[in-house]
């Protein structure tokens, strides 16, 4: 009895250090909260991103054509969206957000400032609320996509209610990436090493790459990670101007290790990225009667 209690309190100890062998070579000796080293040896995969696509349409097409329409053109629009979700934007609705004086000015924007953005077809993605939608696949792999920040920073409520000294610091805090967003999204991923664990979290890769956000030229770091729980692949877009416009929006692409891989989750987030990519480059922004400075 002595013995096999000491086993089974030796399991999870065991089981909490290990990680996907998905990406490649897990760093050795990587010290986990049960203070149990994990060495894990794994081969580097090329990823099939047509097949995986192909099978996310197909299963897509399949789910949708199952379902009971008022038409037969609101069913062929699904199944055509399912076959390439891109038409999701064309077929999806436009969201026109015309600002009263009362919340712009909390984003540091002038009466009459108009927030625009494309709402995907509903056969792929649900509100959750806000600006946020999320989707859901038949194996598992929740698809969100969430409209973070749209402000000025140096001209929003919370800033101007401060004291000039805390403004000025809030100022010298962002002028090194003002207009320098790679800078700022560099500085964002530093806080994450590729191949080491904090506060729970393993990073099994980075990425950044160039993208349009709001009609801007700005950039995408991709994040992917897992935790005890789940297999995750976040994409961030940001942008900054030299004026202190800000933007950010994120897709996150998620599920359960009990029931997904990470090639799962590759497969998904190759099917919705350049939806997603499109939704978030065309989305604007539309001064009113007077400037960001006024």
């Amino acid at each position: 009895m002595k013995r096999l209690l000491i086993i089974l309190l030796f399991i999870p100890l065991i089981s909490f250090g290990q990680y996907s062998n998905y990406y490649g070579r897990v760093d050795a000796n990587i010290k986990v909260e049960s203070n149990v080293n994990a060495t894990i040896n794994k081969t580097v995969k090329t990823i099939d991103y047509g097949a995986l696509r192909l099978a996310n349409a197909e299963r897509e097409k399949n789910r949708l054509a199952s379902l009971k329409y008022s038409d037969s053109k609101e069913k062929n629009q699904a199944i055509e969206i399912a076959m390439n979700p891109r038409k999701a934007f064309d077929y999806g609705k436009d969201n026109n957000w015309y600002m009263q004086s009362k919340r712009a000015k909390q984003k540091g924007f002038s009466y009459g400032t108009n927030y625009y953005h494309k709402i995907p077809h509903k056969s792929l993605f649900s509100s959750t609320g806000g600006y946020n939608y999320r989707n859901e696949s038949d194996d598992g792999v929740v698809t969100e996509l969430e409209f973070g920040k749209a402000e000025y920073l140096f001209g929003k409520k919370s800033f101007l209610d401060l004291k000039k000294k805390e403004r000025k610091k809030i100022i010298e805090k962002w002028q090194p990436y003002l207009g320098k967003t790679e800078k700022y999204v560099k500085y964002i991923m530093s806080d994450r090493q590729v191949g080491e664990l904090k506060d729970g979290i393993y990073t099994h890769k980075q990425d950044l790459n160039k993208a349009k956000v709001f009609g801007e030229e700005g950039f995408v770091s991709s994040w992917f990670y897992e935790d005890d729980y789940e297999y995750v692949i976040k994409d961030n877009f940001y942008f900054i101007s030299a004026s202190g416009m800000f933007y950010s929006v994120g897709v996150r692409y998620r599920g359960d290790k009990d029931e997904i891989t990470f090639e799962i989750l590759e497969g998904r987030r190759s099917y919705l990225q350049k939806l997603c990519a499109q939704i978030i480059a065309t989305a604007n922004i539309k001064l009113g009667r007077r400037g960001l400075n006024d």
